[in-house]
């Protein structure tokens, strides 16, 4: 069945709204309510195209009760960007207007970290707020986009064109099918649990199940009831050890969580240890303002070219930075010897193997993969993605296509969000860039206009579509 659907018309059971062929299609449909997905009608707005997005139509399949916040509220750390990566799309002109959200406490508070990085629990609240007040006033007119405790199982190619997308009711279990011209993925990102099982580390085994009672995942870590289950355990140590496997942003932001949010732990020195294959870099706004602070391991290919900014997209930022430059002792800062950073290699590394077993906590941040929606062509068999079956694969090109398997993009599939990978390398940072970078700014921007062009070119004679109305569906 093809059912459209309107927040309020579900209680528990099925709504009586068959599918029949020729009803009429979704222009798009989004499968992601959350900082990406709600994105792109921030950056439709700014660029004065919400209402031809609207009229394609469109609508946003979100599994949970609010949309704009994802799951950044559950992470217990400061954002890795200024605080205008969050505002700046609401602030900016556009209709409708939206000045509510900036008035609200979370909203006060972002806008007064300008410049700064801010509590990524604030930027979800102010996100939520901001997204919620756009969908009220779309609603007023009847056009809310949000379907809102849905969520999307698979999506199957049709033989006509577009897609059949299979969703499901949280709360009740029920499940409806939307058919849909194009598809934006939206889905977010999960550090995938058997990387942990597969990967070498160090040169030897991977972590589990040799270091198992002792591993945890970084995003667990750096959830609030992590950290705090982890403080409890370490506190059990007279001089805890803890081993950071991963040269991410989230590795080095558990690094500072333990050190510097758990005044409770007494680390001696070299308590914490980093280790990392790839070289640690930090951001400054220019080359001068790098070699001011001491800081001189960059070269031409490292800085932008639009920008004049050193490593904007491999560099840390906030407060990973400021650990690495006390680590560094860079600027007159630190020292911070309860810190210790190691570079792995290629090769068996002893020195390695003994941190990780005499450590009390490993904290694995192996990196994200995309939580990609399970796509079927007409026949059933399963699409495999690029990002599915090589490691470290982008799920998207420069048009914010998703790849299949053989490098070809996926007709009518779009991506955005966090490690869709993205080629933000050159044009939007240092042409040395490699691997995931957040774009929050690119993604309620430049790159989700760009999709929303795309989503509009591919589907003109959709512009007067109409979706069935539920406000008389029965339900039971």
């Amino acid at each position: 069945m093809l059912v459209p659907f309107r927040p309020g018309n579900w209680s528990e059971g099925h709504l009586r709204v068959p599918w029949t062929p020729g009803a009429p299609t979704l222009g798009a449909l989004v499968v992601g309510g959350g900082p990406a997905g709600a994105g792109l009608l921030l950056a439709a707005r700014s660029a004065g195209l919400l209402d031809a997005l609207l009229a394609l139509p469109i609508r946003i399949i979100e599994r949970g009760g609010a949309v704009g916040a994802g799951e950044l509220g559950g992470f217990a750390i400061t954002s890795d960007s200024h605080a205008e990566s969050f505002f700046r799309a609401v602030e900016a002109a556009g209709e409708p207007p939206l000045s509510l959200a900036l008035e609200t406490p979370a909203g006060r508070e972002v806008l007064g970290r300008r410049g700064a990085p801010v509590a990524l629990s604030t930027a979800a609240a102010f996100l939520a707020g901001a997204c919620e007040e756009l969908r009220g006033a779309l609603a007023a007119s009847g056009r809310d986009p949000f379907l809102t405790g849905f969520e999307a199982l698979s999506a199957r190619r049709m033989a006509r064109g577009g897609w059949r997308v299979r969703c499901r009711f949280v709360a009740g279990g029920g499940e409806i099918e939307l058919e849909a011209a194009s598809l934006v993925l939206a889905t977010g990102a999960v550090e995938a649990p058997e990387r942990l099982w597969r990967e070498a580390v160090a040169g030897g085994p991977p972590l589990l199940p040799r270091f198992a009672g002792k591993v945890v995942r970084s995003s667990v870590l750096l959830s609030p009831a992590g950290a705090v289950a982890a403080a409890e355990r370490l506190s059990a140590c007279a001089s805890p050890k803890v081993a950071v496997v991963g040269g991410s942003h989230s590795a080095v932001a558990c690094a500072r969580l333990l050190l510097d949010a758990s005044p409770g732990l007494r680390f001696a020195e070299g308590g914490v240890t980093v280790l990392h294959r790839r070289p640690l870099r930090l951001t400054y706004a220019s080359e001068a303002a790098a070699l001011a602070d001491g800081y001189a391991e960059f070269g031409p290919e490292d800085v932008c070219a639009r920008t004049g900014r050193v490593f904007p997209l491999a560099g840390f930022r906030s407060d990973a930075r400021d650990l690495l430059r006390r680590a560094w002792r860079l600027g007159g800062s630190g020292p911070e010897p309860r810190l210790r950073l190691h570079r792995l290699g290629r090769e068996p590394d002893a020195e390695a193997e003994r941190i990780l077993a005499e450590a009390d906590l490993v904290v694995a941040a192996l990196g994200y993969q995309p939580r990609a929606l399970p796509l079927f062509d007409a026949d059933g068999g399963r699409v495999a993605l690029r990002a599915e079956t090589a490691a470290g694969a982008p799920l998207v090109d420069a048009r914010s296509r998703v790849f299949a398997a053989d490098g070809v993009p996926v007709d009518g599939v779009f991506g955005i969000g966090l490690a869709a990978g993205y080629p933000l390398r050159g044009t939007h940072g240092e042409a040395s860039f490699e691997g995931q970078a957040n774009g929050l700014s690119l993604w309620h921007g430049e790159v989700g206009a760009a999709i929303v062009r795309d989503l509009l070119s591919t589907r003109p004679e959709r512009a007067a579509a109409r979706v069935p109305d539920l406000a008389s569906a029965e339900h039971a």
